[in-house]
């Protein structure tokens, strides 16, 4: 193989593919390595996998001789990074040596032949549901980092994504907040799908993601393809029942909050300095014309903010980990946010634009 690439090309495609191919001490050798082949005489494809989540890109190059090979994907990645920002050119020898020239710069790294490394599924895009990127990239953004880490509740370890008709939901939770989403698409293969789509492939199909354009989601019996055009990632889906979501969203409220999403971000941010990582609480007094943010530790000290808000229907001190407050506010773009009550031992729900909802759990205050 002998190609010449533009490095800016590259070191993105390397970027979208190198978050997925695995990194972990005993997997198979050689899903540490990214694969690079020929495509015609003006495209390479880049193309990564650890079996679970995988990623191809499609890459414009001079194609002198045609070939593939597969490359340890961290170590290219860091070579190209540091290369000057040039054309670069890649070269196979028969030992599988692969010859990276950059400027005045030269590397010689070992490479293996592609022959034992696993294929991308193939797929039909006749019944995929299109979206604009734009979209899905918004509805993550609001949902991915309520997604639990606790590998003992595999079913809660993605987003739920579900399309009924002409309403697309995604849905993500740890057990102590949820973040939902719900919006109106044009559904014209009148589709309906129930997937459970792993964190992994969520938050890199998020960085491949643009403001613009548009998106196909092809969903299988256990796998879903994200066609973007020249980029598409397939992975392996969650198995099992998703939570019934529906039950853990307050219908009713008592109290209802209006405050500037900006300042009770900061307010949050401010106090939450001095709580203990152990039981990260702060104490909020949902009163008459403000809301007072305060936190206390033994050992640290304490902290109080008070801040303009209109609170109605009553006042109430509920404790809320201020982490879960600080993950939705920076996330949402709105200039206000609706924060609904009713007792100190019940959930919060955060409102902060149409379709958009945020369930909190409080934290008991010493």
């Amino acid at each position: 193989m002998e190609i010449t690439v533009g490095k800016t090309e590259l070191i993105k495609a390397l970027g979208f593919v190198g978050g997925v191919t695995s990194q972990k001490v005993g997997v198979i050798p050689i899903l540490s390595n990214l694969l690079i082949e020929t495509n015609g005489k003006e495209e390479i494809k880049v193309i990564g996998t650890d079996l679970e989540v995988g990623v191809s890109t499609k890459v414009s190059a001079e194609v002198r001789e045609e070939g593939s090979i597969t490359i340890p994907s961290k170590k290219l990645y860091e070579i190209i990074r540091e290369l000057p920002d040039c054309k670069i050119e890649i070269t196979v020898a028969k030992n599988n040596a692969v010859n990276i020239h950059g400027g005045k710069a030269f590397f010689k790294i070992m490479g293996i032949g592609k022959e034992d490394y696993p294929k991308l599924p193939d797929w039909d895009n006749k019944d995929a549901l299109t979206l604009e990127q734009a979209l899905l990239k918004e509805c993550i953004s609001l949902t991915a980092f309520a997604i639990s880490h606790d590998e003992t509740r595999y079913v809660l370890n993605g987003v739920l994504f579900s399309l009924q008709g002409d309403k697309l939901r995604l849905v993500a939770t740890d057990g102590r907040r949820l973040a939902y989403i719900e919006k109106k698409i044009e559904n014209k293969k009148d589709k309906e799908f129930n997937i459970i789509v792993p964190i992994k492939a969520v938050l890199e199909l998020s960085k491949m993601l643009e403001w613009e354009g548009t998106i196909q989601i092809v969903p299988t019996q256990n796998q879903v393809i994200f066609d973007l055009g020249k980029t598409f990632l397939s992975s392996k889906l969650i198995e099992g029942k998703f939570p019934d979501y529906e039950q853990v969203i307050p219908k009713e409220s008592t109290i209802t909050t209006e405050a500037n999403r900006e300042e009770f971000l900061q307010a949050i941010r401010r106090t939450a300095l001095l709580t203990s990582p152990e039981a990260p609480a702060v104490k909020m007094d949902f009163v008459k014309g403000k809301i007072l943010v305060s936190s206390k530790s033994q050992n640290l000290g304490e902290a109080r903010e008070e801040m303009a808000a209109e609170t109605k229907g009553g006042e109430v001190a509920i404790g809320f980990n201020p982490y879960y407050f600080m993950d939705v506010l920076k996330n949402l773009d709105t200039e206000n946010i609706s924060f609904f009550l009713t007792t100190p031992d019940k959930p919060g729900l955060l409102k902060g634009k149409e379709g958009y909802k945020y369930v909190i759990m409080p934290m008991q205050l010493n």
